[in-house]
């Protein structure tokens, strides 16, 4: 119990930097062009990720939906209102682990609404709204399994994502502590789901709200189980381009504002609450609380 109010300390805290702007701001030196393209093409074009339930994803209809996507509307209504234009095009476009920093920063798309980590390393090429979501690293195990930490999965296979945080962190970690365990890397997350009902790998390692995504869609989700521990920080937000100074502060007084009214709470009982307990709610309501930043 102490550990995980000691990590729910750290986790405050961090967001209390963050919403307080103590965490390293982008250069204004840079030409800040979003909002300029977005008026002169009179569009508004959203990159998302296909496979990030319930952040971003597909339906069987061809839909794009998820909490990333909602918010990402959001920002496209006030939009439509601020800069006076009622007929603002919207777009959606695809992106991947390999393109989407490129589609950023060429301008195909003006915000990347998925889970996107955001990390100090990735500041360098791009910048980020308020924090959307706060999760971290867990292991996801057959029912039957023992494992219950890193060190069990010695002379056993475990399953990561391509482009992760989660899979850079862990990677490290193993390498680091030498421990014997065959990594296997998927491009996409059902993948992996599918790899471990089918006793390909032993552990699925992902962020923990990805893998109770992942949960909903598989086809045995009670013969699969959470190991319960985190291995990692993740803070998940919006990525727009490096010098959207103009655009960024449009996008962090929406969710702002968003994150001070009840709306906050409905968006994530509609997305999350099902989860029950494992949806870190107390931490969710600490981070919408702290980064209601005033007006």
């Amino acid at each position: 119990m102490f550990n995980r109010q000691i990590s729910a300390i750290k986790i405050v805290s961090l967001l209390a930097l963050t919403a307080s702007g103590m965490l390293p701001l982008v250069s204004a030196k840079a030409e800040d062009t979003t909002l300029e393209r977005i008026e002169r093409t009179n569009t508004f074009v959203i990159g998302f990720r296909s496979d990030k339930h319930p952040f971003s994803a597909i339906t069987p209809t061809g839909d794009v939906e998820g909490y990333s996507i909602d918010l990402c509307h959001g920002i496209y209504e006030s939009l439509k209102k601020d800069l006076d234009k009622p007929d603002l095009e919207l777009k959606m476009i695809e992106v991947t682990a390999d393109n989407r920093f490129d589609y950023i920063k060429d301008g195909t798309v003006d915000i990347v609404c998925s889970a996107t980590s955001w990390t100090l390393e990735h500041q360098k090429k791009v910048s980020y709204s308020l924090l959307t979501y706060v999760t971290g690293a867990e292991m996801l195990v057959k029912d039957d399994s023992r494992i219950r930490s890193l060190k069990n999965l010695t002379g056993k296979k475990a399953g990561l994502i391509y482009g992760t945080l989660t899979a850079d962190i862990m990677t490290k970690r193993i390498k680091r502590d030498n421990l014997d365990i065959e990594l296997i890397t998927y491009k996409y997350p059902q993948q992996g789901i599918q790899a471990l009902e089918n006793r390909e790998i032993d552990a699925y390692i992902a962020d923990r709200i990805i893998l109770i995504g992942l949960l909903d869609e598989a086809n045995a989700p009670n013969d699969l189980k959470l190991v319960n521990r985190f291995y990692s920080y993740d803070p998940y937000a919006l990525m727009f381009a490096r010098q959207s100074l103009d655009f960024k502060v449009h996008v962090d007084r929406y969710l702002a504002n968003l994150y001070r009214s009840d709306k906050s709470l409905k968006l994530f009982n509609k997305w999350f609450s099902h989860m029950g307990i494992r949806s870190n709610e107390n931490i969710l309501r600490a981070m919408f609380k702290l980064q209601s930043i005033p007006e």
